[in-house]
């Protein structure tokens, strides 16, 4: 137990080593029309399980405090032709240390969004509802993809990523 402990606390830091967006940046501003005074938060870069194909700059994370969301443009291909979604998220709670923002609007998830101030990291992490009776619900839960926790990254974490090999995948039983 004491060796497992241990391995833990050594591995953990190199687990999140490098998972810093190109842009990182928290500052105040003045926005919209009516010239409101808000906290914002900016972060760019790639998701970590997007792969080289959606681009080291796909991602942008733009948040209000005072407006009370963020949203989240990224680009990625459908049917190997481009394309691009902006989500928003409600933010709920916004500290020093931290911005927690959620999205519940699909039908079989809730999409977490986590800014960490402190370590200066963002990460996008998808959850299950719950939903029973709908096929495409109950397809994502039997899917151990679909439920994801995804980092965004910087150039120099592309880069870095590109020089290692490829990982295996495990393989499918076939069974659902």
């Amino acid at each position: 137990m004491k060796w497992a402990l241990l391995i833990f606390i050594i591995t953990t830091p190199l687990l999140t080593l490098g998972q810093t967006p190109d842009i990182f940046n928290v500052s105040d501003v003045v926005a919209g029309a009516q010239r409101t005074e808000t906290r914002y938060f900016l972060a760019s870069g790639q998701w970590s399980d997007d792969g080289t194909a959606a681009g080291a700059a796909s991602v942008e994370v733009h948040c209000y405090q005072a407006f009370g969301f963020c949203e989240v443009a990224h680009a990625f291909l459908v049917g190997g032709q481009p394309s691009v979604a902006l989500d928003t998220f409600d933010i709920l709670r916004w500290d020093k240390q931290e911005l927690i923002a959620i999205d519940s609007s699909p039908i079989c998830l809730v999409n977490n969004l986590r800014a960490d101030f402190t370590a200066k990291k963002v990460t996008l992490s998808s959850t299950s509802k719950g939903v029973k009776g709908d096929k495409i619900c109950v397809a994502l839960d039997a899917d151990p993809n679909a439920l994801k926790t995804a980092f965004l990254l910087g150039v120099n974490d592309e880069l870095n990523r590109a020089a290692q090999p490829p990982q295996k995948k495990a393989k499918s039983t076939g069974k659902k």
